[in-house]
């Protein structure tokens, strides 16, 4: 309605006032309408300055497809690409594509045509998407995919990934595990997997497969299994609780004073039958184990040594330290109240925060060190997803591994065991533990 209009209203409605009333009714009457008047005429002048959402400026897009009558649902369009003008209906193999039921999203404001319903995609179908600014064209063409298997994951008894190829899923699993009973997840395209994904697949037959279908279409994937065989351990083992009075060979004698001791700990506090490392009040005790002395390599490229230990509370700062020398290239391990740190000389210094760790329980300490990449690593817990890293330093040509400190330091600490192997640089899974202290 125009504003001549509404005026030309409300002028006729004062003039019938003006004769059926009294003049003091009449300026009344006046007085709200000029009132009514001003608002009116303030939201005209003020209705240039609102834009509407209509107004801005929308490109003409096809944002996602629901695809109504498949399995699976939704085909996402990437409206990002200026040059994305072709929209692939990805449906699995068995649909009727001449009788797709489609519901597409549209960018604001936008309209498609011809109209979008039950659509025949058996060849590729135009239509028009148009905006506020802009009109484009778009093709709409389904893409058929046979039942396929994506991932292939076993959970039990052990993990491992599948490597898919083709029609084939390889896994590499240890040599002896029992796979009878082995339970999977997997993500696949189709309606139906066999055997359940969320049951149970014996792959200890021979040649066991897996069966993907939709509707009267089927795909069959051929498991193979690479079974590979642990890491032989080649060192030595100084057993806490068989030997809890008994260095290794080559070690400081416990009666040396300058020396750690082991003593057999209180059955009491310590639960009894592990060594009790501690060093003595001169603060310069240290047991160590060259590897010439415990009967390995004199002179080893890598070597491994597992220990599981537990600091002592009340000993302070520090619970314990270790000293690796491999050639002319060192590391010292040292297990602090609120961290691990690493330390190869001033230049060498990692800093682990610990979280979800107690130094004072029993914990698996395995470390590694390679004089070719000059890598030192530390694995807790066995976690081989998560070492911690550093460089070997520069420092005397002596290889062997010390417990205790020559620098002013008091530790005591409880050592289950100790293994030590020279033949390599052995993560958790190349050398499980189980295979250490069998």
């Amino acid at each position: 309605m125009s504003l001549f209009v509404i005026v030309e209203i409300m002028v006729r409605i004062l003039d019938i006032n003006f004769k059926t009333k009294t003049m003091k009714t009449n300026f009344k009457t006046l007085k709200v309408f000029s009132s009514v008047l001003t608002i009116f005429l303030l939201t005209i002048a003020c209705e240039d300055d609102i834009t509407g959402p209509e107004t801005v400026p929308m490109k003409a897009e096809v944002r996602q497809v629901l695809v109504k009558n498949s399995i699976f649902k939704y085909d996402i369009f990437d409206s990002n690409k200026e040059d994305a003008d072709t929209v692939n209906i990805t449906v699995p193999q068995g649909t009727d594509v001449s009788n797709l039921d489609l519901d597409i999203i549209l960018s604001y404001t936008s309209k498609i045509t011809p109209s979008v319903g039950v659509t025949d995609l058996s060849t590729p179908s135009n239509f028009n998407v148009t905006s506020n600014v802009e009109s484009r064209d778009y093709v709409f063409q389904s893409n058929i995919i046979p039942p396929s298997l994506s991932n292939f994951f076993l959970t039990s008894p052990v993990e491992a990934a599948g490597v898919i190829d083709g029609n084939q899923i390889t896994l590499e699993i240890l040599k002896g595990t029992d796979l009878t009973s082995s339970t999977f997840e997997a993500d696949f395209f189709g309606e139906s997997i066999s055997p359940d994904s969320s049951g149970v697949i014996d792959l200890s037959v021979d040649n066991p497969t897996l069966v993907v279908r939709n509707k009267n279409f089927e795909n069959t994937y051929n498991v193979v299994i690479n079974y590979y065989e642990i890491i032989e351990f080649t060192g030595v083992i100084y057993d806490g609780t068989v030997h809890p009075n008994t260095f290794l060979p080559g070690s400081l004698e416990p009666e040396n004073e300058d020396g750690w001791v082991v003593e057999m700990g209180d059955p009491t506090a310590y639960n009894g039958g592990v060594a009790h490392f501690t060093s003595l009040d001169d603060d310069n005790g240290q047991a160590k184990f060259t590897y010439d002395d415990l009967g390995l390599t004199a002179d080893p490229n890598e070597t491994t040594t597992v220990f599981r230990a537990k600091g002592i509370s009340d000993t302070g700062e520090h619970y314990f330290e270790i000293a690796f020398k491999l050639d002319n290239l060192r590391a010292k391990l040292i297990i602090r109240n609120d961290r691990v740190e690493i330390v190869g000389n001033d230049k060498v210094k990692v800093n682990y925060p610990i979280e979800n760790f107690d130094p004072t329980q029993w914990n698996v300490y395995r470390v590694t060190s390679n004089k070719n990449t000059k890598e030192f690593k530390v694995y807790l817990n066995e976690d081989s997803e998560n070492p911690i890293v550093a460089e070997l330093a520069g420092h005397d040509p002596i290889a062997s591994v010390a417990f205790g400190d020559g620098g002013g330091k008091k530790y005591e600490c409880l050592v289950d065991y100790i293994a030590f192997d020279a033949g390599g640089d052995y993560s958790p899974d190349e050398l499980p533990l189980n295979e250490i202290i069998k």
